[in-house]
């Protein structure tokens, strides 16, 4: 403990004896305690916790929740008509051959892009760099319904005559599931491998050379095993990922009669009547997938350990590749034109169409489908509204609650930090499908909370509860990684003048973490304007949010309208997230620019924080 003594000019540091205790006893001790690390366990318990726990459960008591059961016994039945049912049992065949598939795919698509930008010297460098981050934006089932337009025998495509009939049949069908897929998750594999390699120093290549081993050797022998930990990190990564998608699911792989997972847990426990068992059955198989998933990614990384940066690490330089280097500056901008320019020109286009049959002519040309989306009253107007409000509302909820959380647990124990961010990536692994059928379950089913006024059921309150609950995790985790590098020392000074835990939140933690809070409220507001499975599973009464309305739409062959509202909410999300950016760099240059005088003793003060 570290206390500053008013008019030294050193801080005393006071070393109290502290004892080392497991996870689990600190979880125990908390919570006996009442300490306000229990605040965030009670949320992740009611929010995500229980939730999850109502859908396994549902698996192997599927008596639990039907109102005309005389009793609650444990069977298996549920599993066993998931197995013996040829439809179910293709799902999970289906979604682990996808699966596998898109992650081996997008693990050497990711990994050449990440080499590229990481480690050559291309034209166009910033360029090509920033192709994954627009298209990691971009939500997957708008890249797979512009595909969709695209691929379609009648599509754009072909209507251009590129599209050869036997690729278009070929399209629907588990080769266009691994295309879109790998397009729409190659920024993750970028990112992952692109970060291993920026660890990579030159001296391990320079040694390699010096024995005589050639560029390609080097990379086969060297770097490749030096990244391999990496590269199975990406791909289980990206295994996960498919597995828990749904945007694909209820877009190519349903039109393609490709079922999977994730869709037959919607098809169960939407259609009428509801089985809630099947749903609960194929849930956890899903859930089972996926945790074997993450066991797997925490031994890698606990026998993994290879440690490549240290105090005489010389970053690697890039390489010339003379000619050869429009030809990858090429290859990048083809991977940008296929994952981000083409899916965006095909949903425009679409929108300012009468018909995709009439194709590109100028007679086909209409603005009636946006300026439908533009009106006021009309239900395409209203979605986006109401995506907008909800998505606002739960970025705002989701980033208030995770700072203050983040600012408790930083004066908590770091056995209880680390539980918190366990708890935090372990709840990034659920599906939203899951989610959504848990909240269903909680909301509509369990005793005592069908009666809460808010959330309730059926209400707009549950579905951003849902959205919140989606969003905490990475939110918490993005501003803890903040709090943490905030001395102590700070908020000693402020206390010893007298300044309250309120005030010193708000007037000294906030403003030093700001640009934190305002990254996760960003990225959970354009996360939740496009979230497709939590929109689609709690449908509030008073009217569906954009993603559920634009996968409606296109079901039903008005993909023009679909298509109209889908752009107008990606240029609000994006002009509204450009605002919050431009205010906030404002208000930053207004609170920087003046510099007050100040007496001795606080200037004291000051340096000491600072120190």
């Amino acid at each position: 403990m570290e206390v500053v003594v008013p008019g030294q000019f050193r801080s005393v540091s006071l070393s109290l004896p502290t004892t080392r205790t497991s996870g689990v006893a600190a979880f125990v001790r908390d919570f006996v305690s009442g300490s306000p690390n229990l605040l965030v366990y009670g949320l992740f318990a009611l929010l995500v916790g229980l939730p999850l726990a109502t859908v396994l459960l549902q698996a192997v008591l599927p008596a639990l929740f039907d109102p005309r059961a005389t009793g609650i016994a444990f069977s298996l039945d549920p599993l066993l008509r998931t197995f013996s049912s040829p439809r179910a049992a293709q799902s999970i065949v289906n979604s682990l051959e996808l699966a596998a598939t898109v992650a081996v795919t997008t693990t050497m698509l990711g990994g050449a892009f990440a080499v590229l930008v990481v480690r050559c010297n291309l034209p166009l460098r910033p360029l090509v760099a920033a192709v994954p981050w627009l298209v990691f934006l971009t939500p997957s089932y708008l890249k797979a319904l512009a595909w969709v337009l695209l691929m379609s025998p009648g599509g754009y495509l072909a209507q251009i005559g590129l599209l050869p009939p036997a690729l278009g049949q070929a399209f629907f069908g588990l080769g266009g599931l691994v295309f879109v897929h790998t397009l729409s998750l190659f920024p993750l594999a970028s990112f992952i491998i692109g970060a291993a390699l920026m660890g990579l120093g030159r001296e391990y290549e320079d040694a390699a050379r010096l024995a005589g081993a050639g560029p390609l050797k080097v990379w086969l022998r060297v770097n490749g095993p030096l990244l391999m930990p990496a590269i199975a990190l990406s791909a289980m990564a990206i295994f996960a990922e498919v597995l828990s998608d749904f945007g694909l699911a209820s877009t190519i792989a349903r039109l393609s009669s490709f079922g999977v997972l994730t869709y037959g847990i919607y098809v169960a426990a939407s259609d009428y009547p509801v089985d809630f068992p099947m749903a609960g059955a194929q849930a956890l198989v899903l859930m089972s997938l996926v945790f074997l998933v993450v066991l797997a990614d925490r031994l890698l990384r606990r026998r993994a350990g290879a440690r490549l940066i240290s105090g005489r690490s010389k970053p690697a330089p890039l390489y010339e590749l003379g000619a050869w280097r429009w030809v990858a500056t090429a290859g990048g901008l083809l991977v940008a034109l296929l994952a981000l320019i083409l899916p965006l020109a095909a949903i425009t286009i679409r929108a300012a169409s009468r018909t995709l049959g009439r194709g590109l002519s100028l007679d086909n040309l209409t603005f009636a489908n946006i300026a439908e989306a533009l009106s006021l009253g009309t239900t395409a107007s209203d979605a986006i509204l109401r995506s907008l409000l909800w998505a606002a509302m739960s970025a705002l909820v989701a980033a208030a609650i995770s700072f203050v959380l983040a600012a408790q647990l930083d004066r908590g124990t770091a056995n209880a930090r680390s539980a918190v961010i366990g708890l935090s990536l372990g709840a990034v692994a659920i599906p939203g499908i899951v989610l959504g059928f848990g909240y269903i379950l909680v909301w509509n089913r369990l005793p005592g909370f069908r009666d809460w006024a808010m959330p309730r059921y059926g209400d707009a309150s549950l579905l951003i509860t849902g959205y919140v609950a989606a969003a905490l995790p990475y939110c918490l985790v993005v501003i803890m990684t903040a709090v943490g590098q905030l001395t102590p020392t700070l908020g000693d000074a402020a206390r010893l003048h007298g300044i309250g835990p309120v005030r010193r939140l708000l007037a000294i933690t906030l403003p030093l973490v700001s640009l934190s809070v305002l990254t996760a409220f960003v990225l959970t507001f354009i996360r939740t304007v496009f979230e497709l499975p939590i929109s689609q599973m709690l449908i509030p009464v008073s009217g569906p949010p954009a993603p559920t309305v634009i996968l409606k739409l296109f079901s039903h062959d008005k993909d023009g309208l679909a298509a109209s509202i889908a752009l107008v909410a990606m240029i609000a999300a994006g002009s509204i997230a450009a605002i919050a950016w431009l205010v906030f760099r404002r208000l930053m240059v207004r609170r920087v620019a003046p510099v007050p005088k100040a007496d001795p003793a606080r200037l004291h003060l000051a340096l000491e924080a600072t120190s």
